[in-house]
């Protein structure tokens, strides 16, 4: 039995059995309750209204948990339960049901098993009796209790879709203390989803919840640490993604004794923010803006220094933990078509490499529609990223324009992308692959033959993802400076919903940010102060942003390309616009689908309208086309026409011209 139940029922006994002969026993009126049931709270506690705790577990499978990327802008009941506790298993059902029900208006459910002690088998066939399809936690060490501020096993969180509290407490009435009804007289998380759902006020915020009272240590801090009870899941969740055996992080942290012989160095880097990489500046009135956030909090930070500088006890290696398993197949399931470079491309011992482009050649005739696509090195540790473009089959172009959409992209920490139903990119009928591939020596000469693997959809989506780069190609950073800006802007042309940004600069990249400017005035997108350029990382929101026709998005780029920039290849010279990185780049990335569906991508006007006049000039015979005959050189005319027809239209020459800078 649970001990905070053994401790209610003793407590039940006591009052009931414990007086002396002779002595009158309490009235009913001044006894402990024996039925307890839920009440509305009118004292809401403070985390109401409040974001989410960055909830960061494994479930009972071995996968890797992260809440934002589980909730993916949706609604999210996380429900307590146990095996152990009595009233946990009677909701058990109950939870079933509301899942079964709520689950196809778009809520997710999480499930925490809230006793630390509970068998992971008994888990595992509760799990299988009852039907339950959403992730199942086990909290060994009470970190998921605690930062959820649970008062007893059995209390349930419902977060609206930007993961703020809106409700807590009881599934409904029909289990207490002491009592069971044959069905409940009120449901309270039935209630708070549907007025959720329908945008309405929740009419009852906050209950109690009986079930086993949850301890909340008062001197958590004074608390000797422990590996395996405080500080194996923070490395397993953040960091042996990349720390592990045959990962890309340079030595593997999956045993303590790993992480010990790199105190040191861990210490340093997560004491100073650099790991785990993610760059974004917290927004305090927007947290959790992102999925794929991989940021530690102040507490984790301080736990992981504190348990490095300090004994370093190891602990019950039963409290820590399940074991993570990497596999070895594809994270997107099984694809449907794997392709790989037609050849392994050497990598040098040391020094330094441009970027190499490699066409795979492709075989369909038709359209087809990526759902997931996932780009995988088979040499991780010397790949520093690789972009994937589709270019017409039988084409001789190679190069490619760095501002143009792309089908995937691959860096550190960043292999896979997903994309819910009814979204998708397109894979043009009768084109192939070309990667750009970008290789950092590491000290050891080898190979690479990356694979990019893809599953597609079964029929064409209802808005097709698209990416487009705001750039500025003029950009001009003079010698010796150390806080240079550039600035590049796009103008919406018509209503559309963004759904991820990718900053990209090169070695003098310094800090970025992206705004909005709306006619009410100016909004925040993504701010990066500590630009690095060693990760190329992607800032997927947890909800999209619609933007409106006229509204414009902002770039703001600083270089720093004095000699206190150690990256710097050249502090002497000027730097501008280039394809390798000893050049500059200012881009701003924007993944985004049209509300409506239109042909022509996102464009910056002054660009459009220059294409335009230009081509006019060109097209002398006005067939709307130009020939070789009217644009005789070779090279331009070979790296406009991108599918080799021998014909330059319009929109080939928009794409190919060059973005005009922006003065603020």
């Amino acid at each position: 039995m649970p001990f905070g139940c053994l401790v209610l029922l003793l407590n039940l006994l006591v009052v009931n059995l414990s007086a002396p002969i002779g002595v009158a026993r309490q009235t009913p009126d001044e006894a402990a309750p024996t039925q307890v049931a839920p009440q509305a709270v009118t004292e809401l506690a403070a985390n109401l209204g409040q974001p989410a705790p960055q909830l960061l577990a494994t479930d009972i499978d071995g996968r890797s948990f992260n809440l934002r990327q589980h909730a993916a802008g949706s609604p999210v009941v996380v429900a307590l339960t146990s095996t152990t506790c009595p009233l946990c298993r009677k909701y058990g059902p109950t939870l079933a049901e509301l899942e079964q029900t709520f689950r196809p208006q778009g809520v997710k459910f999480v499930y925490v098993v809230s006793i630390a002690t509970d068998p992971l088998e008994d888990t595992q066939r509760l799990r299988e009796e009852l039907g339950w399809t959403g992730p199942v936690l086990l909290d060994r060490n009470q970190e998921l209790v605690q930062a959820l501020q649970a008062d007893t096993t059995t209390e349930v969180f419902l977060y609206d879709a930007e993961l703020n509290l809106q409700y807590r407490g009881a599934v409904d009435d029909q289990y207490g203390l002491g009592y069971t009804k044959p069905a409940a007289t009120t449901s309270y998380l039935t209630q708070a989803l549907g007025q959720l759902l329908q945008a309405e006020e929740i009419v009852v915020p906050q209950t109690t919840s009986p079930g086993c009272r949850i301890q909340h240590p008062s001197h958590a801090n004074d608390r000797p640490l422990e590996y395996y009870r405080d500080i194996a899941r923070i490395v397993q969740n953040h960091c042996v993604d990349c720390h592990r055996t045959d990962g890309i992080g340079p030595f593997p942290l999956e045993t303590p004794e790993q992480l010990i012989a790199h105190a040191g160095m861990v210490s340093e880097v997560v004491g100073n923010g650099i790991m785990p990489p993610w760059f974004a500046a917290a927004d305090p009135a927007r947290p959790h803006r992102f999925i794929n956030e991989a940021t530690l909090t102040a507490t984790q930070r301080e736990r992981v220094q504190r348990w490095l500088d300090g004994d370093q006890k190891l602990g019950d290696p039963e409290l820590g933990p399940i074991e993570r398993q990497f596999e070895t197949s594809w994270g997107i399931g099984t694809p449907d078509l794997v392709a790989q470079l037609p050849r392994p491309n050497p990598v040098r011992k040391s020094g330094f490499m441009d970027y190499l482009h490699q066409r795979i050649e492709l075989t369909h005739t038709e359209d087809l529609w990526i759902q997931a696509v996932e780009i995988r090195p088979t040499a991780p540790e010397v790949v520093h990223h690789v972009l994937v473009y589709a270019l017409p089959r039988g084409s001789r172009q190679l190069e490619v324009d760095e501002r143009s959409h792309f089908l995937a992209a691959y860096a550190p920490g960043n292999s896979k992308q997903s994309f819910p139903a009814g979204l998708a990119k397109k894979l043009p009928a009768n084109h192939d692959l070309v990667l750009q591939m970008h290789y950092t020596p590491n000290g050891r000469a080898t190979t690479d033959q990356t694979e990019i693997a893809f599953c597609f959809a079964d029929s064409p989506p209802q808005h097709e993802i698209l990416v487009t780069g705001i750039a500025n190609t003029e950009i001009k950073i003079k010698p010796g400076v150390d806080h240079h800006p550039e600035v590049a802007d796009l103008t919406v042309p018509q209503t559309a919903v963004v759904t991820a940004f990718f900053p990209h600069m090169h070695l003098r990249g310094k800090a970025f940010r992206m705004e909005l400017e709306t006619p009410q005035g100016i909004q925040s997108l993504l701010e990066v102060p500590r630009y690095d350029f060693n990760w190329q990382l992607e800032y997927r929101l947890l909800n999209p942003l619609a933007v409106a026709a006229g509204d414009r998005i902002l770039v703001t780029g600083w270089f720093d390309n004095s000699a206190n920039n150690p990256y710097n290849p050249n502090p002497s010279v000027p730097v501008g616009w280039g394809p390798q990185t000893k050049d500059e780049m200012l881009i701003g990335y924007v993944e985004y689908y049209y509300t409506e569906q239109v042909n022509a991508p996102l464009q910056q006007p002054r660009r459009q309208a220059a294409a335009e006049e230009m081509f006019e000039q060109l097209d002398r015979n006005g067939d709307g086309v130009i020939d070789r005959q009217e644009l005789p050189r070779k090279a331009m005319f070979d790296a406009i026409d991108t599918n080799g027809d021998d014909r330059l239209t319009l929109e080939e020459v928009q794409a190919a011209w060059p973005r005009s800078r922006r003065q603020r």
